[in-house]
This record gives C-alpha cells, structure tokens and sequence, in this order.
C-alpha cells in the first residue's frame, strides 16, 4: 500500500498533519490501515439506490468532521471491534457484496482512507465490479481528496449539513463548513454531473445526492442550505431533506449538551421546509416520515 499521502496527513480540510503510517492518529482517530466495523446489505437509503437488492453497504470506522449527535457515534473512534482491509482485500470485499445481490456499492465515511478505498474501486472494477459505487461522506471534504475518486465513484451522496458558521463550530468545530462543502460539492457535481436513470429499473447509475437532516431549532439555518442547493445546482441533483434526527444517548447523558438538541425535530418545522422546497420549484427530492426517527436507521454495529 503506498502510504504517502498518510503521513504528513492533509486527506481532510482540517489538515492536521498526523503520521498516520507510525501510529499516530489525527482528527479522525484512526491509523493508515483500512478499518471497516461493519459490512451488509442495507435497505435504508434514498429510493434510487439499490434496488430491491439493497445497497451493499460499508460502514468504515472513524470521521473526520465528528459531529456531537453523530447518529453513528459508536464508529466513530477506533472500536477494537472492526476488521483491517488493503485494497485487494476491501475490492474483494465489493465482489462479495455484489454477489450477495446488492445493486450497488455504499461506501459509508470512507474520505479519511481515500488513497486506499480509491485504489480498490479500481481493482475491482478492473476484476468485474459492474455496480454503481456510492461515496456517502459528511460534505467536509478537500477537493484534492475527491480528486482521487475522479472516474471511480458513480454517484455521490454528501450531507450539507450547516450554513451557519456559528451552527458548524457549535456542534462539529469547523466554522468553515460551509464554504468548505460548497468547494466539495462543486468539485463531486463536476465528476459525476447531471444524474441518470436507468430507464428499466428506475435505479440511479451516476449523479449526485445530497441529503440535509434537520436538527431542532435549526429552521433558519436548514432555509439557507435549501436556497443554496436549489439555485447552484436545481434539478441537475437530488435533494434529501431527512427527518430522522435522534437525541442520542451520549446527548441526553450530558448536561452541558446543547438544549435543542435533547429534544425531538418539531414535525411542524420538517413539514415547513418540506414546503419551502416545492415553492422553490425544486421537484426531484426526497422527504422522510418522522417515524424514521429513533433507532429504525440506525446500524446494529460491531
């Protein structure tokens, strides 16, 4: 594995320089070698995902932008539970998923080994991977970074999470997110562009998804991303507005937690930035159920 761009590590927008091939560990928490917790065939994503046979899904350990209600929370430091991968051992692992019938290949935060998760996308499609490979990421990005999926990944799936430089520092310490994801995104549209359909199974084979979750109290806030999204890129993409925030036990247990964040999302507000979508004109979206909240999306892991 050629472990170059691991040490100094600049991989994310924080830069923080880790020698991640000597065992140190940076912002994201994890080493140079590959860690995946958990690997499955997952039902849950946006409807154009998968197909019947669900996304094969890879859910990698460790983040690189951390959230304080991460709803994966649990994978988000190195557990002792996941398992190593190189990148002949994690193409081999997309093999096995396909042959389990998912219909396409769900790469769950894999931006802060890129180099490595790069390297196998293209083993295994030169070995006969023909699914479509999603790159399901924070939206925290470096363009550099993405730079090395160009030509690899189909679709890609990133939050957009703050516009608020104060809502971004309070709850993951990046007050640069937004400018920051807007580069990514841009640079994520310019690899994949306008999305496609096939016509035959109603499945998306490239393009781009990007889902907001709501967070209590953030009506504001979740307004100027949906201005944002529908006058840079329109119906060229998806929108996922989700409604599935949950308090999370780590939130809940901490008194000095933020207090909109210990509640619910008010239905009232999801169904008024529902409807500020569709004013907008923006119609290829998707919108959940609030019963999406609580545990029902969430991940049993390892």
């Amino acid at each position: 594995m050629d472990t170059s761009l691991y040490s100094p590590c600049e991989l994310c927008p924080r830069r923080c320089k880790a020698d991640r091939t000597n065992g140190k560990t940076g912002f994201c928490g994890m080493p140079a070698e590959v860690i995946v917790n958990k690997s499955m065939i997952h039902t849950g994503e946006e409807p154009v995902l998968g197909g019947k046979g669900g996304c094969g899904a890879v859910f990698f350990e460790g983040c690189s932008l951390r959230c304080i209600f991460c709803q994966n929370h649990r994978i988000t430091s190195l557990t002792g539970k996941g398992r190593s991968y190189d990148e002949e051992s994690l193409a081999k692992l997309f093999h096995e998923l396909a042959s389990e019938g998912a219909g396409a290949i769900d790469l769950v935060t894999p931006m802060h080994y890129a180099p490595t998760v790069a390297k196998a996308i293209k083993r295994a499609k030169e070995t006969g991977l023909k699914l479509p490979v999603i790159c399901n990421c924070s939206g925290y990005e470096s363009v550099s970074t993405l730079k090395l999926f160009d030509g690899l990944v189909d679709i890609y799936l990133p939050d957009l999470k703050y516009y608020s430089s104060k809502v971004s520092a309070k709850y993951a310490n990046a007050p640069d997110y937004f400018t920051t994801a807007c580069m990514a995104l841009d640079e994520m549209f310019r690899q994949v562009g306008r999305f496609e359909i096939d016509g035959s199974t109603g499945m998306m084979q490239k393009g781009m998804i990007v889902r907001h979750m709501m967070l209590p109290g953030n009506l504001f806030d979740s307004k100027h991303i949906i201005d944002y999204l529908v006058s840079r890129f329109g119906d060229d993409i998806f929108i996922s507005l989700m409604s599935q925030y949950t308090p999370m036990p780590h939130i809940l247990e901490n008194e000095k937690s933020p207090e909109e964040l210990r509640r619910p999302l008010s239905k009232d507000n999801y169904e008024k930035l529902c409807g500020y979508l569709a004013d907008l004109g923006q119609t290829n979206a998707f919108i959940q159920e609030m019963s999406s909240s609580g545990s029902l999306m969430i991940p049993d892991f390892n």
